[in-house]
């Protein structure tokens, strides 16, 4: 594949350099003395100093937690009472159902279609190297980068100096034991209880780093703390007591209809898979087991950002720090007979999102506004009172942290391969795949859309809504350069 980032992109970045470099000067300046911050969303009081900033990054979480009720057992009474401290968005979308375009996206506020980054496949770290990231921008900015866990799909831009100011590491779990714990012999997706405690496991040693962060770093200076937890991707290996809290006698399977593939065009019912990896769990009588080892280490995750949470709130930041907390996509077990992200439809688009801001945000409040992760980028920066590069076009969510009741004209979009999306609002959800075949739900009608309505005369007009959202021939679109230019620091953002 070829590089789909331009020539000049590289140009522009260097020139761009300089004056990020003599932006940050200024703003360290600037911000040593006090100045008025007119694009802070807390007001025109003085500020001394930046808001810190937790970044919590999750792999492969799904809606299954307790504040979005995705299902009955799931146990996650930690993950809750985080995003009760600010605004949960309830109607959250990935920008690609597959790590990798999905953080991709969200880093870097730029579509799949023009960064040619679709799948885990496509070659997102030369890509990453040549943009000015979410990081990297606050680190221009005058903050301090750390980060920790998976927060990038790859691993070429991790402790690179303009990249963070410092790299954690990625914080392996050794297991201990054999694969293929399930007998199913697909690599790694598998499960099974590990009799190791839970101190040897990758996000429990992440999360002990980041407390220290939070604890000990000098809170003089703004942090931006990037916490990539693994959990609960693949394989759902975890210590044996998660596995104890929830009994397989007792373990509720998702709720499927056997017809769900019949109203399906054949493009969807390529990507639903239903004779790899459904077949053999079925086969295996591994269903239960399956569901069972995801909510085990949903679980595991939970008792990590307890622990996260606590660390914050004991810390002396605690009163001056954003919380951003995403998922990187959704999750199917089962349902349309799929597994694993990899998919347009709920399951696998629909994501665990929340922002609390001190001083913007309401605790315990819900937004049903269909959004994506385009808008994070944006949002943050407006929050931290930073400029916005000129190449970050999504929508700031800052109107809907104000007031989660707002007007809100955009819709989600999600992509999965090249000239396939689907496009959300609050009631629809539109599925248009690269053959011009599509999908239509009413999800208020029919929420785990069992139901095509894409061939109803009536809806029509609502396809041809959604439809305005998705790129035309993508074949066509020029990558636009990823500046490294913000504008004018105090100036109020063009998003708002």
């Amino acid at each position: 594949m070829r590089n789909p980032i331009p020539r000049i992109l590289k140009s522009v970045l260097y020139l761009s350099a300089s004056w990020v470099i003599v932006a940050c000067v200024a703003y360290g300046q600037t911000r040593d003395e006090g100045a008025r911050n007119e694009g802070d969303p807390r007001g025109d009081s003085v500020r001394k100093q930046l808001p810190d900033v937790l970044f919590i990054a999750v792999d492969d979480l799904n809606d299954w937690t307790g504040h979005l009720a995705g299902h009955p057992q799931s146990q996650t009474p930690h993950i809750d009472r985080l995003v009760e401290r600010g605004v949960v968005f309830t109607n959250a979308h990935c920008v690609a159902p597959a790590c990798n375009p999905s953080r991709a996206g969200l880093m870097s506020g730029i579509r799949p279609w023009e960064t040619g980054i679709y799948l885990n496949s496509d070659p997102a770290q030369s890509v990453m190297r040549e943009t000015l990231t979410l990081n990297r921008h606050f680190l221009a900015q005058g903050y301090k980068a750390f980060g920790g866990g998976k927060i990038y799909h790859g691993t070429t831009s991790e402790g690179r100096g303009d990249t963070w100011t410092d790299w954690g590491g990625r914080f392996s779990t050794k297991h201990g034991g054999e694969p293929n714990r399930n007998g199913l012999s697909r690599s790694h997706f598998d499960w099974g209880p590990l009799d190791i405690p839970a101190s040897e496991m990758g996000d429990y040693q992440l999360t002990d780093w980041a407390i220290d962060k939070l604890q000990h770093q000098p809170v003089d200076e703004p942090m931006f703390l990037a916490v990539g937890y693994v959990k609960p991707h693949l394989p759902w290996y975890v210590p044996q007591e998660y596995f104890d809290r929830f009994p397989l006698d007792e373990i509720q399977l998702p709720l499927t209809t056997e017809s769900d593939l019949d109203d399906i065009p054949a493009a969807g019912r390529k990507m639903a898979g239903a004779d790899g990896d459904h077949r053999a769990v079925v086969a295996a009588g591994e269903w239960k087991k399956g569901v069972q080892g995801y909510l085990a280490t949903i679980s595991f995750l939970d008792d990590q950002v307890g622990r996260l949470l606590e660390g914050l709130e004991h810390s002396p930041r605690a009163e001056n720090t954003i919380v951003v907390w995403w998922t990187d996509h959704g999750w199917a077990l089962g349902e349309k007979q799929h597994w694993r992200k990899f998919a347009l439809w709920n399951d696998t688009t629909h994501t665990s999102f929340a922002i609390a801001a001190p001083g913007v945000t309401t605790p315990g409040t819900r937004c049903a506004a269909a959004v994506d992760y385009l808008s994070v980028y944006p949002t943050l920066c407006q929050l931290a009172g930073v400029p916005t590069p000129e190449h970050v076009r999504g929508p700031s969510l800052l109107p809907l942290l104000r007031d989660p009741a707002a007007e809100w004209e955009h819709v989600a979009i999600c992509t999965h391969g090249r000239g396939n999306h689907a496009a959300m609002d609050q009631r629809y959800r539109l599925i248009r795949y690269a053959d011009g075949t599509e999908e239509l739900y009413d999800t208020t009608q029919d929420p785990n859309e069992w139901h095509n309505v894409a061939g109803r005369a009536e809806l029509a007009d609502v396809k041809a809504r959604l439809a305005r959202a998705l790129p035309a021939a993508e074949d066509e679109i020029k990558t636009r350069p990823a500046k490294g230019k913000g504008g004018k620091r105090n100036a109020a953002s063009k998003q708002e």
